[in-house]
């Protein structure tokens, strides 16, 4: 089913193009992302005179997490393409598969999570600077490879141990196919 026309005077037909330094662009975009709002969404409510309601802490926090480790799978995906290592495609199917459906709905991790995340973030620039040069047929060297799925490991092994551990009591729906009738 189609939308319904929109009263001319509701159609977003009006272009504005704005200058910003590129501290006020930064600034604009941090807020944006804390509203959980597009870029455009938010410009166009606070220039309207709406303020966005802020994305909860949790929200923020877990969108970062799984965008971050999403990134990491990625580029490891790339360097398995690349190099033809199948330890890269192990990595990736972990830390972008098992990882994020284990860390999915954990909200009760959100301090620990918050707490690695800018580790995360450092290990995840160190994963994409050995895929873009693996990408460029550039040889990795063998020790930086080493040191590099080693520091990924130290900064993931909190978010490992924590999701292995069941969620506390309350903060999950109970999931039918978890009790002792299930396949």
């Amino acid at each position: 089913m189609a939308r319904p026309t929109l009263d001319p005077q509701r159609k977003r037909s009006e272009t504005l193009n704005l200058r910003l330094s590129p501290t006020e662009m930064h600034d604009l975009r941090r807020r944006a992302a804390e509203a959980g709002a597009t870029l455009a969404d938010y410009a166009r409510a606070t220039l309207t005179g709406r303020r966005p309601k802020p994305k909860p802490v949790k929200d923020r926090v877990m969108a970062t997490l799984l965008y971050e480790l999403s990134s990491i799978a990625t580029n490891l995906s790339q360097l398995e393409e690349a190099t033809g290592e199948a330890t890269y495609a192990q990595w990736a199917r972990y830390v972008g598969g098992e990882l994020v459906e284990r860390v999915t709905d954990r909200h009760e991790l959100t301090p620990l999570i918050e707490e690695h995340l800018e580790a995360i973030n450092g290990a995840g620039h160190m994963v994409n600077a050995m895929a873009r040069r693996a990408n460029m047929g550039k040889p990795l060297d063998a020790a930086q490879v080493e040191e590099t799925l080693s520091i990924l490991r130290r900064v993931l092994e909190p978010i490992h141990r924590a999701v292995k551990q069941s969620p506390k009591a309350g903060s999950r729906a109970p999931d039918p196919g978890d009790g002792p009738d299930a396949l």
